[in-house]
Parts: C-alpha cells; structure tokens; sequence
C-alpha cells in the first residue's frame, strides 16, 4: 500500500454499513462486580476455545525400525505463501530418520504435479538448505542433524535425526520446509519414516506464523470440543479467525473466514463467538515496505515493527474491513472481538521470554524520539534530564544492548544518571499500549459500541521472569489500559509457573486490580490434560483424576473472584472428553446457582508496582525471584490473596478488609506516594511487609529513602552476601510460632542488599542473613500499623500466614495447600497427600459440591484426608 489507504478499500469502507446488531455484549457491574450480560442478561463467563473450521491438527504417526510410508491430503482454503511441512518428535533419545519427502498438488493416487520439494530425498553433499532444521534447547533439549548413508529408503542417503536429550515440548526438535499454496487445489505431503526406536512423530502443514492454520493432517478435534460443549449449553466460543490483509487496490477475500463461521454454526446453532485475530502484517507487505520489520540485537526478525505507521495504518483498515463484513454478516453470533499482536498475538515484544532484546528498528527509533519531544517539549529540559549535552530531538537514538542491561547501581539503574535508559523502557509499554487502545476503538466503532473488546495484558507477575525483566515485555502500561473505555474483557493463560497437579495455578496478572476498574478478567484455562502427548509440558497432569483436580483448583481462583474463565487444547482434542465436560458443565452451574456475594474482599493483599521495572538494569536477577516466584508461597499460606497495583493502593481501591499488605517490588515510591500509602496502611492495626529494597528511590537512591518509607534504620551492605534469611533461634512474635533457624528465600548476592542497623529503639530483629549476623529481617510495631521489612528476595508461605494470623487475617489451612473462599465458598488444592483441616471463624456445615455429600456435624474445624492434586469445593453455611 501507498502513503494512504488503497482506493479499494476506502469504497469498501464506505459501502459496508453496521448492521442492526440484535445481539448486544457488554460488561457491567452488577452486584457490585464486573459482569457479563448478553442482550442485557447475566450470563455465567465460561467459554470455550476451540479450531472448528480452522484446519485439522497434526497427523501422529508411529514409527517402527521399519521404514513406513505417511501422508495426508488437503483442499487449500486460500492462497499461502508460507505454509510449513513440519515433521518432529523430542522422545525418546535416540535416532530417527526421514526420506524421501514429497509435496504435489492432488493425490498419491492421481498426482498433478511433480514434487515441489527440492531435495526431499536427501541426496547430494550436505543438509539441503531448502529445509530448516529446528532445535529449542530451553527446557534441555538437545539434538543434531545430518546425512545418513545407512539404510536410506531410497537412494544414497537419507536425513538422521540424532536426540541427545528430550525436551518437554514435541516441537522443540523438528524440521520444515516452506511451501506456497494456492486456494481450492488438493495437495498432498508425503514422507518415509523409520525410528531405531519406537516412537510417534508428528507431521503437519502448517501456516509458519500466526494464526498457525493447520492446513493438513488428521481430523480436527476441534467440533468434537464444540459439539460437547453444545450439548451441555456451553455455546460461548472463541477461535482464531484469519484477517485478510487485501494488497493494494484488491479486494479482501472473506471466503475462509465466511466458511470457518458457518461450519462452527452447523455444528452450534446457538454459538456466540469472539474471534480471536492476529493484526501481523502478511510477507507481501513486509517485502514492500524494508525497514519496517522488527529487529532485536541479533538482527532483523519476521514480524512488523509495532512502531511502524505504514503497519499501524494498514492493519488497522484491515480490521475496520473484517469487523465490518462479519458483523454484517453474522452479527447476531459475534460476542466480541479478541483483538491480538507480537508474540503469540499477547501483545508482549515478540521472543522476549529468551534472551533478546527487541526495538532497535528505525520506525521504533523515529517512534521513540516524537515520544520524547511529547513529554521533555524543550531540547533544554531533554539535555538536562538525559545528561546528554548537545544532543537534539531529531539525534536521538535507542539505548544500545549494552546500555539497557547497565546498572549503574547495581541492580538498578541510577534515576539520575540514567534517565535516558529509563525513559526508554516506559515507551517501550507505551508503543503497545496506544495501539491497543486505538484497535479496542475500532472494535467499538464497528460494531455500535455493542460487542466486547478483549485483549491479553498486564502480565506482571510473568514477565518479572523474563530474561531481560518486566521493562522489555510491553505489559507495564496496565493501569493505563484500565482507563480505556473501549477494553471490556482482559485475559491471560494461567501461568506456566507451578500449574501441574499439585501447583498453585497462579494469576499472570493483578487481576483484582484490573476487575476494580470494572473490567473483566478472564483466565485463559490450557491445562495439559492426561490426554496431552506425555511431552506436552506444562504441568501435563497424567490421569482423570490428577486432570479433574486442576480444573476444579482453577475454578476456585475464579470463582472467589466471579472473573471469567476459558478452557483451551489449542484444538489438539487433550480436553474432548464427555467427562471432562461434564466437569464444565458442573461447574458453570455452581456458579449459576450461587447466591450473590459481592466483591472480592481479601484480607492480604498483595502489591505490585510497574514502574518500579524501570528502575532495573534488564534483567530478572531481582523480579523473578521476587516477583515470579513468590507466587508458590503467597497462593499456599492458607488464605484468599488479593492481587494489585501500588497505584490502585494509592487511589484507595483496594478493599479495606486487607489487614496484611505484601510488597513485592515497591522499589520506586515518590514523594505523594508515601504520603498516599501511609494514609491507607497506618490504620486498624494493620502490617506492611515490604521486600528487599523498598522506596530506595525516589528522586535520587539512596538508603535514606528505604527508612523514611518503612519507619526505621537500613544500611547498604559492603560485602556481597547471600540474601537467603534464616530466623534467630527463638523468634519473637509475630513469628515465634515457626521454628527457630527457619531459612528461606534464594541464595543469590544483589547488589545492592540492605540490613537492618541494630539498636534502634522499638525496632525487633526477626532473623538474619544466612551465614551472618546481619540483620536481615525486622518489625516496628508504629502507631496503628506494623512495618516489617525484608531485605530477602522472597519469604516463605509460613512466614506470610504467621505475619498474616498477626495482622488479624484468618488462616483456613496450615498445611501448605491451595486455598480459594469467598463468602458461602472454599476450595482446597492438596499440594501434598496427607491430613488436611479447614478452619472457619465459627461453627459450619460443609457441603461437598462435586457429590453433595454433607460434612457432619457443624463445626469450627473439619478434617479429612486428600490425596495429592485433589480438589475438594465446598459450600458452607453457618450453624
């Protein structure tokens, strides 16, 4: 496309109208909680992500010593000009190996063509470079590839696969070749396979890039999913819907996704959808416009610079083009629109959860530099923030790799000295946020103001373990993003961390924070069930019983909270069971039938900060032990958490039932904050706890700042130490009930680390870092509140549950277990076999919810065994 919108489609934009819209979505607050109403109705959140119509899933193929021939058909439903032929498999070690590969428009039986693999059958002097041969050794695996002149199916040679060690995930070992196709011909990939040992390897032909279309190899599961879910009123759906993206004065061709919707429709007639659209720009654009693809410090990368205008512009017309076409045609089933980019179209830079580091392309620094110009408007005030004398708007360039991963303190970047560096890391939230905004205007646009706006954000506790740290994602603008009017629904995964049989499950996100605002959180639920291929990852939990405790463990998260949820197998069928249904189904009705509780309204709290990120060196040295990881101890301390914003804390929308606040990386706290976090803390005998280097800047960095934000004395220390805490022998209160020399935390030596000086009148000391007589940990009971400081990076589960018990909170559970409850609600998640007890203020009656069985007689204490990775959900009432 030219300077401006192509002729074509701004006589398409204009012809198109919005339909009249019979159905209407929307989230509301009812009953004082963000809501999902449809046509004006409360209607339980629970959806279902599924394929239907999109392709089929990967052909599993098993392989013997012998050598097999497998091959699959298919109809091309567009033309691609990036379609992979993958062929993988990581277990077990081993070799297998492949000949003979051929890919020909029709079938085995009547081809129409020759092969268009260029050296398939693996002849000639070294690895065919036509073919891309795949390793991701991020979780261990390890493999190589070469010739094989042993045994070939046919010929000299063949290709061997050699494992060295599996990895977890069945595409980290693979290879590809790309292939174009055209729309409505039959094409057919076949290949010889043989394995030294039996193992099943995957073939496909698959779109390489988002959406990932499957074009060829075995049934899709996917209306298996769909027709389950229809069958038990589960009819809310979201599926990857392909955006054409027209070239110059072309029409877009609707034909794929036109057939997509209505075969899901044949299948649910009641369907309500949000499609879920990728916004990456085609390769024929990025041909035509060099320069305006992303690069990283390694080079140039396959997707289009966020940053870019021309790729702003474009996709944004594209989009104004679908929305209309599909609410013009199937209005009455579009629930909403999942609007989605960068890596995994969540919206997060690209390869950014490895070790790269994106934004180095021109448009980004162009980008960058009117951001710039925006917020210092005098060249003066940019020299004299920056320290960078003579330097002029139109000079300015990114920071280098080497710049980005400095800290001049350590740790953290110097506010004063590194302002530039700074400055940088909150555009790079800033570029994805705005065009977020600008993509949930248009959905709003387009359809009346009537259908939902859904966008992944907000990833904080995440990407905190992100190689390069939280400053690199894109996802630190969240409080931004909750003042836009146009964002109705927010959604991530439920983390990778700790999710199996027996984890915690946790949130990406502040998602109390988030639903406080008024929007809607939504979990993304793609639990590996024990249907999964056993090297999916993740968690992959290994039987009915193990998969039916996760799903029932992540609906307690939910449910506490009355956020929303969808189940998700990528359309691989590892969820395609009528038990597994019926285990939605049961759970969709507890919520229908519950009575109406409110809010939700914990009594910890815990606090995360975005701009503190900014403040780092990129690196997750700090936030991944702090932050990531500290998810396993505050979801298993025995009571509900509440997840927010320091700045939601400030503003006074966290709710005043918290009686322990916990916070994670308060590292940068100015002026108005500490005023504002001292009005809303310093009351009722509340406690702060408050972890590793809190307030240590402000204006400048010092250790001044640590003291004046948590009321006592802290010194930097000298000498690097370990900042793993172990308590004194005989701790006093609040911990004495733990036992004496309880460690906890990493054993890791940032710099800088502070310990508490030693002393100070009213000041107790709680323990110290290990191997020292440092004080690590210490409590000054201030008038009406508790601060507690922690120079550690993480505390234990048993030290927040005594802080908490201290602070006036109630503890359902001491056993380390996984524990939601809301009022009339609890669940508990064995992390490990053994006697559990649920403790409750007063006398209850427990009614087990998945067998209605009653817990007799009503009680303060109820005791019972669990086998690790169940699940039990109770009602209660009180005597």
């Amino acid at each position: 496309m030219g300077a401006v919108v192509a002729p074509l489609l701004i006589v398409i934009l204009l012809i198109l109208s919005v339909s009249a819209h019979a159905l209407e979505a929307r989230v509301e607050i009812r009953d004082r909680v963000p809501t999902l109403l449809v046509n004006d109705e409360a209607m339980p959140p629970f959806v279902l992500f599924h394929t239907a119509g999109g392709g089929a899933r990967p052909l599993v193929c098993d392989v013997t010593p012998e050598w097999q021939q497998f091959s699959f058909s298919f109809r091309a439903r567009r033309d691609d000009d990036s379609v992979g032929l993958h062929i993988r498999n990581v277990a077990p070690v081993g070799d297998w190996f492949v000949d003979d590969a051929r890919f020909l428009e029709g079938t085995l039986d009547e081809p129409l063509s020759e092969s268009f693999l260029e050296r398939g059958d693996f002849e000639g002097e070294g690895l065919p470079e036509s073919w891309t041969y795949f390793l991701n050794d991020s979780t261990g695996a390890a493999a190589d590839y070469s010739l094989h002149e042993t045994d070939p199916h046919g010929g000299r040679s063949c290709l061997r696969v050699h494992i060295t060690s599996p990895g977890s995930i069945i595409y980290q070992i693979h290879v590809y070749r790309c292939v174009a196709i055209e729309r409505d011909k039959t094409y057919t990939f076949s290949v010889w396979l043989r394995s030294a040992q039996e193992r099943k390897i995957e073939i496909q032909a698959v779109h390489q890039g988002p959406p990932w279309t499957v074009y060829g190899g075995d049934t899709a599961p996917s209306d298996k999913i769909l027709a389950l879910g229809a069958e038990r009123g589960l009819h809310i759906g979201t599926v990857p819907i392909h955006m054409p993206w027209p070239r110059n004065d072309e029409a877009p061709d609707y034909a794929a996704a036109d057939a997509q919707v209505q075969h899901i429709l044949s299948i649910d007639p009641e369907a309500l959808i949000i499609p879920r659209i990728n916004m990456d720009a085609p390769e024929w654009w990025k041909q035509e416009h060099p320069g305006h693809k992303m690069v990283y410090d390694d080079g140039e990368r396959r997707m289009a610079s966020p940053a870019s205008k021309p790729w702003r512009r474009d996709a944004s017309a594209a989009l104004r083009l679908l929305l209309r076409h599909l609410e013009h045609e199937f209005g009455d089933h579009m629930l909403g629109y999942h609007v989605g980019a960068q890596n995994a179209n969540e919206w997060f830079y690209d390869h950014t959860w490895e070790l790269i580091m994106p934004c180095f392309e021109e448009p980004f620094r162009e980008a960058f530099a009117e951001w710039a110009r925006a917020k210092y408007q005098t060249v003066e005030a940019l020299r004299e923030a920056w320290g960078k004398p003579g330097l002029t708007f139109d000079a300015i360039q990114v920071p280098t790799l080497e710049e980005r991963i400095a800290g001049k303190l350590g740790a953290f970047r110097d506010p004063k000295l590194q302002r530039f560096e700074i400055d940088f890391a909150e555009y790079m939230q800033v570029c994805l946020a705005e065009y977020q905004e600008e993509c949930a205007r248009i959905v709003k646009e387009e359809t009346g103001g009537k259908k939902l706006g859904v966008f992944f954000y907000g990833y904080l506790y995440d990407v905190a373990g992100f190689a390069y740290g939280g400053a690199v994602s894109g996802h630190l603008r969240l409080r931004r993003m909750l003042s836009c009017p146009d964002v109705d629904v927010f959604c991530s995964p439920i983390s990778y961390f700790d999710r199996g049989s027996g984890g915690v499950g946790p949130f990406m996100a502040p998602v109390d924070s988030i639903q406080a605002h008024g929007k809607l959180w939504l979990n993304e639920d793609d639990h590996r069930t024990h249907l999964a291929p056993e090297s999916a990852g993740f968690g992959r939990t290994s039987s009915m019983f193990e998969t039916l405790g996760v799903y029932r463990r992540n609906f307690g998260h939910q449910f506490e909270r009355r956020c929303a949820t969808w189940w998700m197998d990528f359309g691989t069928g590892w969820m395609a069971d009528p038990e597994i249904f019926d285990n939605f189904a049961h759970t969709r009705d507890i919520w229908r039938k519950a009575p109406k509780v409110g809010p939700f309204r914990p009594q910890v709290a815990m606090i995360t900060d975005e701009d503190s990120f900014f403040y780092l060196r990129n690196s997750n040295e700090i936030t991944r032990p702090s932050v990531t990881l500290m998810r396993r101890m505050f979801n298993t301390m025995g009571c509900p958490v509440g997840l927010y914003l320091m700045d939601d804390l400030c503003e006074g929308k966290v709710p005043d039932t918290v009686r322990l606040y916990v916070f994670l990386n308060a590292y940068r706290v100015t002026t108005q904050q500490r005023r504002q976090l001292r009005d809303r803390i310093a009351h009722e005998n509340e406690a702060a706890l408050w972890l590793y280097a809190p307030g240590f800047i402000d204006e400048d960095a010092s250790a001044e700042n640590i003291a004046e934000l948590i009321g006592f004395e802290v010194a930097q220390l000298a000498e690097p130490t370990s900042s793993r805490v172990r308590l004194l022998d005989s701790p006093p209160q609040p911990l004495d009930g733990l036992p004496g020399g309880h460690a906890f935390g990493v054993d890791s030596q940032p710099t800088p680390l502070f310990a508490v000086q030693a002393g100070q009148p009213d000041v107790i000391a709680l323990g110290n870092y290990e191997g020292t007589k440092h004080i690590a940990m210490a409590m000054r009971r201030l008038p009406n509140w508790s601060s507690v400081f922690c120079g550690g990076l993480q505390v234990s589960a048993e030290v927040l549950r005594e802080l908490a018990r201290y602070a006036g909170a109630h503890i359902y559970c001491d056993t380390n277990d996984v524990i939601s409850a809301c009022p009339g609600f609890i669940s508990i998640h064995a992390t490990a076999p053994g006697e559990k007890t649920l403790a409750f203020p007063e006398a209850v009656r427990l009614r087990d919810l998945t067998s209605a069985a009653v817990l007799e007689p009503a009680a303060r204490r109820h005791t019972f065994s669990l086998e690790a990775g169940e699940t039990r959900l109770f009602a209660w009432e009180s005597e």
